[in-house]
């Protein structure tokens, strides 16, 4: 009686120090967030989001600035010179006459003022090329900004799954321990009747000690999952943190995971609708055009001449007062061709060519990726839903299963061992339940995701 007496205080301490540290974690304040608030969390605060937003802002202004240059420039110059003349004297004979030149130092004054203006009138437009160019490149940062953040949609929807999975895996092992805690009175309560042995005790004590372990496995998993949810946010990994499943259907009957597995089952459909919705894809089309228009302004750098127009107006004098006594205006128009300049354009031309090749064969790549993604997403669909329906079976036969191994040791007809067998394999099902629920969720969402219905 004395060994018994130990194991029941040893098990009673540790029972209690579980109950405290969970019930000083549940106390402490906990934000609760619905998966709309992490999504909305995660995108205010992600940081690629944020440069891709810079480079956003950059490429307006490079938009900005090529069509600036499609406009004539306007120059203003002004220049003020101080000149110094000196001559040697000398003899000069004027009408045959010697006359006496003396060294001679002048200082003078030149003061200029002027506009000048010239512009591009014709180089086979490739100046107006330039101007689509960095558009295209505006599109392509926008295209990347939607995939970063349909990215982080279903990072947070797989990480917030994960938490709320996760707490129905804590729930159902406290009520698994519960229900080991209370068979253990129970034994007790039939050893000091005279109805069973020791040893039953030792054993239902072992089993709970196995459940309260499983139980902190679970909390450590819970806690980790709420972690990389945090992490996912940006957010303090310290903040006590709590799921809302508030407008996520998890408790899905057999018929609506089939009209789910139904609405999902077309792969050519789901296929198209990636191709033509997907933002990597959209981005790959646009690389594609991106480099044509490098490639046409290569070819008009090749083969056109450039014509510009310039013009000036300046004013010029030997003090302030007088700049403008003496007025040029001037005007014209020059032409320029390249004849050599070591192939630098050809090679241009010809890089924009393997650039085009490249990224359409990155695209038929991407096709394919596409629909891999997708038809192993169905088939995990598939399987969950199967391992749902099988299981909910499993698990009306377990319970069966528990309760008559009960109704057996209660009438002395079975054994503790028999109970605790039902019992721990009710429990496992009822836990695989809860990950293939949470599995099916996920495909679907991967599902929408790999074929480009994600938006937001």
């Amino acid at each position: 009686m004395i060994d018994l007496k130990k194991m029941k205080l040893f098990s009673y301490i540790f029972i209690m120090i579980t109950l405290i540290l969970f019930s000083v974690k549940e106390s402490k304040s906990q934000q609760i967030i619905t998966i709309d608030q992490a999504i909305n969390t995660a995108i205010e605060q992600n940081l690629d989001l944020s440069s891709i937003q810079n480079n956003l802002t950059i490429q307006e202004e490079y938009i900005r600035r090529s069509k600036g240059s499609l406009l004539p420039g306007l120059t203003l110059n002004g220049r003020w010179t101080k000149n110094n003349t000196y001559s040697n004297g000398g003899i000069v004979f004027q009408n045959g006459v010697p006359i006496s030149v003396p060294n001679e130092s002048r200082w003078g004054d030149d003061f200029q003022i002027g506009l000048s203006s010239n512009v591009t009138l014709f180089d086979g437009f490739a100046n107006h090329r330039l101007v689509d160019l960095d558009e295209q490149g505006l599109n392509t940062y926008r295209l990347q900004f939607e995939k970063q953040k349909s990215d982080i949609v279903i990072n947070v929807n797989q990480a917030f799954y994960e938490v709320l999975k996760n707490e129905q895996i804590v729930l159902t092992n406290e009520q698994n321990l519960a229900t080991s805690r209370a068979q253990l009175e129970l034994v007790r309560e039939y050893f000091n009747v005279g109805k069973r042995t020791l040893a039953d005790i030792y054993r239902q004590d072992v089993q709970v000690a196995q459940d309260e372990l499983a139980l902190q496995r679970a909390i450590n998993l819970l806690e980790k999952s709420k972690v990389d949810l945090l992490s996912l946010l940006n957010d303090d990994v310290n903040k006590e943190i709590d799921a809302e499943s508030a407008g996520i259907n998890v408790n899905l009957s057999e018929q609506d995971l089939q009209r789910i597995v139904a609405e999902n089952s077309n792969l050519d459909l789901l296929v198209r609708k990636g191709i033509e919705d997907r933002y990597d894809y959209k981005g790959g089309l646009n690389q594609i055009e991106l480099n044509k228009i490098r490639l046409d302004i290569a070819n008009k750098n090749l083969y056109f001449p450039i014509v510009s127009g310039f013009a000036s107006y300046n004013l010029n004098g030997q003090a302030i007062d007088d700049i403008a006594n003496t007025r040029t205006a001037s005007f014209g128009i020059s032409l320029s061709y390249p004849i050599f300049q070591g192939f630098s354009k050809d090679v241009e031309r010809q890089i924009a060519e393997v650039n085009i090749k490249q990224k359409e064969l990155d695209l038929s790549k991407l096709e394919l990726q596409i629909r891999t993604e997708i038809k192993k997403s169905i088939l995990d669909l598939e399987n969950a839903y199967n391992q749902v329906v099988i299981l909910d079976r499993n698990i009306r036969s377990a319970e069966q299963d528990k309760l008559l191994s009960e109704e057996n040791y209660r009438l002395g007809l079975g054994t503790l061992l028999d109970v605790q067998t039902a019992t721990t394999r009710l429990n496992n099902l009822l836990i695989d339940k809860i990950n293939a629920t949470y599995n099916f969720l996920i495909s679907k969402r991967l599902i929408d995701y790999y074929s480009g219905q994600i938006k937001y």
